[in-house]
Parts: C-alpha cells; structure tokens; sequence
C-alpha cells in the first residue's frame, strides 16, 4: 500500500472520528422528545398512559433519530445495535425480566393478597387512612409497581370508605402517596432499576439516599394522619378476618433482606423466582 493511499485512510479514519464526537446541540435530544411528547399526550387524550404501548413510541423515536442526520442506513443500522448491545443496556433488559418473572410468580401464588389480607384482617377502623398509607407503601416496596399496589388495594379501600364514611379523598390520597413513596424505594422497581444501571451505581446505596430524602415527609405524613386522619364517624366498619398464610408473603421478605445485605440482584431475583415457585408448588398454587 503506497504513502498516499494510507494518509487517505488515515484522514478519513480521524473524520469519522469527529463525527462521532460532533456535538449536535439540541437536536440529540429531539428523538428523546417525540417519545415524551408521543407517550404524554396519547395518555392525556386516551386517559390511560397503557393504551399506547412504550416499545412502540419508542420505535417512533428511533425512525426519528434515524431519519433526522444523514449517513448511511447501513451505518445507522449498526450504531443503533451498538447501542443496544451495550452490557449496561443488556444487564437492565435481564434485571428487568427477572423482576417482572419474580413479581409475576409471586403474586400467583397468592403473596399481594396474602398481605393484603393480613393488613386488612388487623386494621383499626380509627386509623383507617394511616394503615392505609403504611400498607401500600410496604407492598408497593416489596413488589416494585406502585400501579400493582393501587390495583390491589384500590377497590378493597374505596368499599371500606363508603362503608365507614371515611373522607374518600383522604383515603385515595394515602392509597396513592404510600403506593409512590414505596415504589421510591423499592429494589425492584423499574425506575430504581434504570437509574441504577444508567449510573453504574448499587441499588442498595440508591435505596440509602432515597431513605435520607423521603423518610423525613413518609414520617411527618403518619404524624400528621394521626392527629387528622382519624375516622371520628359514628359509623365504622367491621373489621373481617380475611384469609392469608404467613409463608407466601416471605419471598417479598426474602428479596428485600437479600438485596439490603448486597446480594447480586441477579442471584438475589433467581433465589426469590425458585424460592416463590417452590411455595407455590407446595400449596398447589401451580
């Protein structure tokens, strides 16, 4: 290969390299922005943000990106499989997986309403709104979806308020605040998990920070329902023993103290997915 030649490849190499490290200002973002805007307001209209699946705003994104600078299609094509088969992007891909295949298996074999059930079975009727709070905040904790939480109490909360006359503002409020403060903290949930992994930083030391910041208003907020909160109606409700089993809510306890002790979160969900499908195997709930 002559002189000429090899300077041509090398300036061509180093413009490349330019390229890549080419600051397109605003426009990066542009992509990120049709997704937002996309996943906002089709939840806005439709008054469900589930109706229009994420996978697909998020492919409307990358045509985007991909239609917006010019290059190759080619080239295009391999950046965007660079991208996804970045270790970062593929270990959340796989966290995410084995947390939702945990969550999926523990609540079939009865775990959200086996705590459901027990806090509702103890619940006293002139603290209502503060069981309320502290039972969605440790589901919602220990399953990681404040969505699943509030799935899981909200019809059972919204019947015990109407029977109590309880304010049922107060009530969906508490429902709601507990569900989004626990999720906050949770080791499994999605946001905790994308944060973490984007970051390059521990869950456990996330949870650690989150608990500096949030446990401070989670504490004013039972102080506050204490002295406010209580149902003063004449007419409560009467407290009914629902069923539950004591060993169907340990894989959620399993999970938390595993991950509070530092264990690998992938060794951590696979021990809470056998341990969970063992229980369910052993009461016949699979």
């Amino acid at each position: 290969m002559s002189f000429y030649v090899r300077l041509k490849y090398y300036f061509c190499a180093q413009n490349k390299k330019m390229e890549l490290k080419k600051d397109f200002g605003f426009w990066a973002i542009v992509p990120l922005l049709v997704f937002v805007i996309i996943f906002l307001g089709g939840g806005l209209y439709f008054n469900n943000f589930y109706v229009l699946p994420s996978p697909l705003i998020a492919l409307v994104g990358v045509v985007v990106a991909m239609l917006m600078f010019r290059a190759p299609l080619r080239d295009k094509i391999n950046t965007f499989l660079k991208g996804c088969g970045e270790p970062s992007v593929l270990t959340m891909c796989i966290i995410y997986l084995l947390a939702g295949g945990f969550a999926t298996v523990s609540k079939e074999i009865g775990s959200v309403d086996s705590i459901v059930n027990f806090g509702l079975s103890h619940i006293h009727p002139n603290y209502f709104p503060i069981v309320i709070f502290v039972l969605a905040s440790f589901l919602s904790f220990a399953s990681g979806t404040s969505v699943g939480s509030i799935t899981a109490l909200g019809p059972i909360v919204v019947d015990l308020a109407l029977q109590s006359d309880t304010n049922l503002g107060l009530v969906g409020a508490c429902l709601l605040s507990g569900a989004m403060f626990g999720d906050n903290l949770s080791l499994i949930s999605d946001t905790t998990i994308a944060a973490t992994q984007s970051m390059q930083c521990a869950m456990n030391e996330k949870m650690k920070a989150n608990f500096r910041i949030a446990l401070p208003a989670a504490i004013l907020t039972l102080i506050i329902l204490f002295i406010f909160g209580k149902t003063t109606t004449s007419q409560v409700f009467e407290v009914v023993h629902r069923p539950y089993e004591w060993i169907l809510m340990t894989p959620y306890l399993l999970v938390v103290v595993l991950s509070l002790f530092g264990l690998n979160v992938f060794v951590t969900l696979f021990v809470g997915i056998l341990y969970a499908g063992l229980l369910g195997l052993w009461f016949g709930k699979v």
